[in-house]
């Protein structure tokens, strides 16, 4: 028993073949651990290397020279004018842009390590003192520019009060001195005029100018302080020099108001309004502008302390910057050394794993290859490749209808019985050959050309539902624009009807004068019932006009819906002027914010031409409507992107028809968003839309098309993505003559069912 089992594992290839591979698997497990291993731990030295100590190196070396150029730039940005400011200030954020970068760059490779943490940290402290520079120098720009003008309006106040103190002292001291107050004015009594009470007026005056020199001195020192120590003395003085402004006013407001005062007497008044006012009335305006201008909100005083003390915060932040550099320049020295030393190591490492792991696997690969060529020797080429061949001639034999040839069926193991299997097949495939395999595949093929003549029919009526859907999609998006076509010719039928009917009570009136009068042959205004006939016969004619329009607009959205209709005389400037009104009107009501300028260039020599005007109308209508979308969607997209070429952009479209030699050229321009160049093959296939998928369905200018064709004419199309696009409709000059006309069955279906624009 033993020797039948023996014999038998002997003869089964198989068995041979496993234990042959399986020994080969083995080794090769062995041969590829070893490598891996040697290969894992290389690879873990290299890995190191390369994504640690290379990137450390180089980032720490990155992140030094960038250090430096953000200190460095720093006082650059500081003693910018408002002029280079934004400049500096653009070239200083693309460097912080990188020096960030090179940061996040350092820390994945470097993970959490102390140095890496505290350039991090320090970095940041950098990248903050530069953002904070930038608010403070933007601040000191507009701090400047608030002190200028506050000096100006300062050198106007001062400019006031010196020939106005001047000039009241004078004539103080004139009306002391004579009696007085004016020129042609009575002169005062001496007892009055050259009492105690005008000598306190007139050093009143003397304190007020006085006063009002010292607070402009104050007030003008602001502007040139250096000391911030020095501003709240300059307020504290100014404030008590308000104050002695304020009493002196008091004081001289007191002194005027006694009763011997000559302003309060009649025969003191003068022809000037002016000088009838009091001192202090007259006075106390302009130190009061002098007081408010010291004692306002960002005064003098509140922007030369904020300026100094932006200043002196600008050198603090300029000198912590230089003190940070420093501090990281040193962190990425140490960095670097400690790189370099790990990198050596890590390279000795290396070198020694690889000498090794070379002389084993030369080792294991001399003895795999000897067993590998002894294998194939024995057992594949001896016992395997032969009697395969051999049996691969016969199954080619076989293949090419030869099945007369028998198999040799010889031996006892595997590659016998796929033989004797092969020689069973070679009698049922002679068998085979005596069935009707024809009728079969008839059979067959007529199954599937049924099962797709069914899919054919679902496919149509799918299709139809489609655009019919379209059809009315279109209808209704057109009913805010016919209704405002609709709305004007019925204004104009209400407003000559109105007229019309005041106009006949002014024809019966004077009728009812000359038969009041019972006198047939009196004269009569025949002049006005002329004109009152003639100006109702004009009103009729519009009314019956403008009804017969509202009347065409409804029938020519009824055809619409039908689709279709009759070959007839139409002049293409009005129809395409009547669909153009339509779709704005359309636009206008789904969207009140649009907008578009329409020009118009009809050549008025094409006159009128044989076509089917409800399908020519809505290819116009459609090819409007796509030029208003675009349009308006190039001026959205600039306005979502804040450009500043939207305040320039105007929608426009451009309507325009010429004569050309065999037919007639109509274009639609509009400068829109344009047809982009991968598109531009495919917009007249039929489903195919640029629009987004709720808004359009890709029919509009397939059904185009096929409208354009039917009457022997053509589309072009011009563009440029992003500037225009020119859609031009070419007509011959008698388009039923060259009308295309569709035979099929399908070609009939589709014209009932496809004639609907987008």
């Amino acid at each position: 028993m033993l020797s039948n089992l023996w014999n038998r594992i002997s003869t089964q290839i198989s068995t041979q073949l496993y234990i042959s591979f399986g020994g080969a698997v083995v080794l090769i497990i062995i041969i590829s651990l070893i490598a891996l291993f040697f290969l894992s731990h290389i690879g873990r030295v290299q890995q190191d290397i390369n994504q640690k100590n290379i990137p450390e190196m180089t980032s720490a070396f990155a992140i030094a020279q960038q250090t430096a150029t953000l200190v460095a730039a720093a006082p650059r940005l500081t003693s910018s004018t408002p002029e280079q400011f934004r400049t500096v200030a653009g070239t200083i954020d693309l460097q912080t842009d990188a020096f960030k970068t090179q940061l996040s760059v350092m820390m994945e490779n470097q993970g959490e390590s102390e140095q890496a943490r505290q350039i991090q940290s320090d970095g940041i402290a950098i990248i903050k003192n530069i953002d904070r520079i930038k608010l403070l120098v933007r601040e000191r720009f507009d701090l400047r520019e608030s002190s200028l003008n506050l000096r100006d309006e300062f050198q106007g106040i001062q400019s006031e009060i010196a020939p106005i103190m001047i000039n009241e002292i004078d004539d103080q001291m004139f009306y002391i001195m004579t009696g007085h107050r004016f020129l042609d004015g009575v002169q005062s009594p001496g007892s009055v005029h050259f009492s105690e009470s005008e000598f306190q007026i007139y050093r009143r005056l003397f304190e007020l100018r006085e006063a009002a020199a010292v607070a402009a001195q104050l007030l003008g020192t602001t502007f040139v302080v250096t000391d911030a120590a020095m501003l709240q003395p300059l307020r504290e003085r100014f404030q008590a020099t308000a104050g002695s402004i304020s009493r002196s006013l008091d004081a001289l407001k007191k002194h005027e108001q006694g009763e011997d005062h000559p302003q309060n007497r009649p025969n003191s008044r003068s022809p000037d309004p002016l000088k009838n006012k009091s001192l202090h009335d007259r006075l106390s305006w302009i130190f009061e502008d002098l007081v408010s201008f010291g004692r306002r909100e960002n005064n003098g005083f509140d922007l030369r302390s904020r300026e100094l003390a932006v200043n002196d915060e600008l050198s603090a932040l300029l000198l912590e910057n230089r003190t940070l550099g420093i501090d990281i320049v040193a962190r990425v020295e140490s960095v670097v050394n400690d790189s370099s030393l790990a990198a050596g190591e890590m390279t000795s490492k290396a070198a020694a794993v690889t000498a090794t792991s070379t002389r084993l696997l030369v080792a294991f690969n001399i003895v795999s290859i000897s067993g590998a060529v002894l294998l194939g020797w024995l057992l594949v080429q001896r016992r395997l490749i032969r009697r395969l061949e051999r049996i691969s001639n016969q199954m080619q034999e076989m293949a090419d209808g030869n099945l007369e040839i028998a198999v040799d069926t010889r031996g006892n193991d595997e590659i016998a019985q796929l033989a004797n299997a092969l020689e069973v097949f070679r009698n049922n495939a002679l068998e085979v050959q005596r069935l009707n395999l024809v009728e079969t595949l008839a059979n067959q093929l007529q199954e599937k050309n049924e099962e797709l003549a069914h899919i054919n029919e679902e496919l149509k009526r799918a299709q139809d539902q489609i655009v019919m859907q379209e059809k009315l999609a279109a209808l209704g998006e057109l009913t805010a624009g016919v209704a405002h076509e609709i709305k004007n010719p019925m204004n104009f039928i209400m407003n000559f009807s109105e007229v019309s009917q005041e106009l006949l009570e002014e024809l019966i009136e004077e009728v009812a004068k000359i038969e009041a009068s019972g006198n047939t042959e009196e004269e009569y205004d025949s002049e006005l019932v002329e004109e009152v006939a003639e100006d109702l016969t004009g009103n009729l004619k519009r009314i019956h006009e403008h009804g017969t329009r509202a009347n065409r607009i409804i029938t020519d959205m009824l055809r619409m819906g039908r689709g279709g209709g009759e070959w007839q005389p139409t002049d293409l400037n009005v129809l395409l002027n009547q669909h153009a009104l339509l779709a704005f009107h359309s636009a206008r009501a789904t969207d009140p914010e649009f907008q578009l300028e329409i020009q118009e260039d009809y050549a008025p020599d094409i006159g009128e031409i044989t076509v089917q005007p409800e399908d020519i109308g809505r290819v116009f209508l459609n090819l409007v409507t796509n030029a208003c979308y675009a349009a308006d969607e190039k001026r959205k997209m600039l306005a979502a992107a804040d450009d500043e070429s939207e305040k320039d952009y105007q929608p426009t479209l451009k309507l325009s028809t010429r004569l050309i030699d065999d037919g007639i050229e109509v274009h639609v321009r509009d400068n829109g968003t344009g047809i982009p160049e991968s598109a531009l093959e495919r917009i007249f296939n039929p489903f195919y839309t640029t629009k987004p998928t709720d808004q359009g369905t890709g029919l509009g200018l397939s059904l185009s098309n096929d409208i354009i064709r039917q009457h022997g004419g053509e589309f072009r199309v011009e563009t440029e993505e992003g500037e225009y696009t020119d859609m031009i409709v070419v007509l011959p000059l008698d388009p039923a003559a060259h009308q295309v006309i569709d035979t099929s069955e399908e070609a009939a279906e589709g014209e009932d069912s496809e004639t609907a624009s987008s």
